[in-house]
């Protein structure tokens, strides 16, 4: 089992109206050691990006471009992929915005699902079987304007399992 922590930072600015950037911080690529072969899991690009507006016209904002997720097995081997918010988006000045704000629409599916990030919970985010898997994961934001302007910060663990 491998565990990566990954970060992800919001900034905001005020231009007229409310500009939203998420910036998911992700290792080019992880990897580990399983049963003396290597599993590799691919989590790209290094970060995203939500360029927001008014909320009124853009209440769920996309990400700048998708998560691509990439599994590589020794052999045909059975695995589950988990991710996983150690807690709320946490602003520079302490203000807080609740994670369940994020939330991902996947590709394939199966065996990759739809969900919504919940803080503390690990969540799994797909079970397949094969030696190589590549997936999508588009990312979007609720946007409000009770948030307000700041950076934001949040760990996300994705977890492989390899069985």
């Amino acid at each position: 089992m491998k565990v990566d922590n990954k970060t992800f930072l919001v900034k905001w600015f005020q231009a007229g109206w409310l500009v939203l950037f998420l910036l998911f911080l992700f290792p080019d690529s992880s990897e580990l050691k399983a049963s003396g072969q290597w599993v590799t899991l691919t989590i790209s690009p290094s970060s995203i990006s939500f360029l927001a507006g008014d909320p009124d016209l853009m209440p769920r904002v996309s990400a700048s471009s998708p998560v691509l997720v990439t599994i590589r097995l020794p052999q045909s081997r059975s695995w589950r992929l988990y991710i996983r918010a150690e807690g709320n988006l946490i602003g520079d000045q302490g203000q807080v915005i609740s994670i369940s704000n994020v939330s991902w629409v996947a590709s394939p599916k199966p065996p990759l699902v739809d969900g919504v990030l919940l803080a503390g919970q690990s969540l799994e985010l797909g079970q397949g079987q094969g030696r190589l898997f590549n997936g999508q994961l588009d990312f979007y934001f609720n946007n409000s304007w009770l948030y307000l302007a700041g950076t934001y910060t949040q760990v996300v663990t994705f977890t492989l399992m390899v069985i």
